[in-house]
């Protein structure tokens, strides 16, 4: 029998079974799949400006999704609301029919300005529709126990391993007596004041458009956050770096998903700090999320191990062009679905 793409029918997320999406999650996604289950109404801001994802159903099962994260976008003296492109899959019997084609329009109607991080099958769909791409976008690392890494030890006690960490005797950054160490979880309020005080992206007449995180985002996505519990603060005057630690098979990760620096001095302090207290508390990996071209030789020092990510939008607004989107200047781990992709379904 031949499948005919009037045969589909589309609905957004909220109208399908549970059970249906379950499914469906365990298929897709299956790393994360419980994760989504319980949190999509979360990770897809279903709650700001009536945006959902879109499902497509055959027979009354999913075949399709496209996810979505709502956000504001600024430039001028102007606010536009503008979503992220996630979680973009179709079952393998259902593709090269066209239903990757469909998904990307009926997403694209929903609001003028697309964001996207991803891989090669979804840009070409993308690019059909006159996305561009940027490759100056990368996720950093620094190995902090090179011995957790190797297979063969994977059966050892991690204390035992742990002791044998040679950056604990050698290669020790400095940790700043003035880096505060803070859980957010019981200290949401410094942060709602450190974003209210320094973050310059909210201020007027800016000649570059970029990504708005106002109250409104913060409580969504930092106090709302399923995963605030793993959220700590590394905080010198009003330099601060948020970073989400969690443990993934017998590893424990601590990832930087957002940061604003006051100056390159305050940005080296905090950074040095994270890593000696990565060392001195068994971290075995540090990620920096989201990390544009960065050209400072101590930085690189730092994060010695660069991963290209390959980032694409489309701007349907006149005000602002691919060219002008594509060179957003302030995307973070944090904007995107990058920090969720470090959870499992054990977190």
């Amino acid at each position: 029998m031949v499948l005919k793409l009037n045969e589909i029918e589309y609905k957004s997320i909220s109208e399908i079974d549970k059970n249906l999406l379950y499914e469906f999650y365990s298929i897709a996604f299956p790393s994360k799949n419980k994760i989504l289950y319980k949190n999509w109404s979360w990770i897809y801001r279903t709650s700001f400006n009536n945006s959902q994802p879109i499902v497509a159903l055959y027979k009354n099962k999913i075949v399709g999704h496209a996810g979505l994260i709502s956000n504001k976008l600024s430039y001028g003296n102007s606010i536009f609301n503008g979503i992220w492109f996630v979680d973009f899959f179709i079952l393998t019997e259902f593709r090269n029919i066209g239903l990757g084609k469909i998904l990307t329009k009926k997403w694209m109607e929903l609001e003028d300005f697309h964001l996207t991080f991803c891989n090669k099958k979804s840009l070409q769909v993308f690019k059909k529709f006159n996305w561009i791409e940027n490759y100056n976008y990368y996720k950093s690392c620094k190995i902090i126990n090179p011995l957790k890494w190797l297979p063969f030890v994977n059966s050892l006690d991690s204390k035992i391993i742990n002791k044998f960490n040679f950056l604990n005797l050698f290669n020790r950054p400095i940790f700043s007596k003035n880096v505060n160490f803070i859980k957010l979880s019981n200290n949401t309020n410094i942060l709602v004041d450190l974003i209210n005080n320094c973050n310059y992206d909210l201020k007027p007449n800016q000649s570059k458009i970029k990504i708005l995180r106002d109250k409104e985002w913060l409580e969504w996505r930092i106090c709302q956050s399923p995963f605030i519990k793993n959220y700590y603060l590394f905080l010198i005057e009003n330099s601060y770096s948020i970073v989400s630690l969690v443990t993934v098979n017998k590893k424990k990760k601590l990832n930087i998903i957002f940061s604003n620096y006051e100056s390159s001095n305050f940005k080296l302090l905090l950074n040095q700090s994270i890593l000696r207290w990565s060392i001195d508390n068994n971290v075995d990996i540090v990620w920096l999320s989201i990390n544009k071209f960065e050209s400072e030789n101590n930085y690189k020092k730092i994060f010695k191990k660069n991963f290209k990510l390959t980032f694409a939008c489309n701007s349907k607004n006149s005000i602002v062009s691919n060219d002008m989107l594509k060179d957003i200047n302030n995307i973070q781990g944090i904007d995107s679905d990058t920090d969720i992709l470090s959870y499992n379904n054990n977190t």
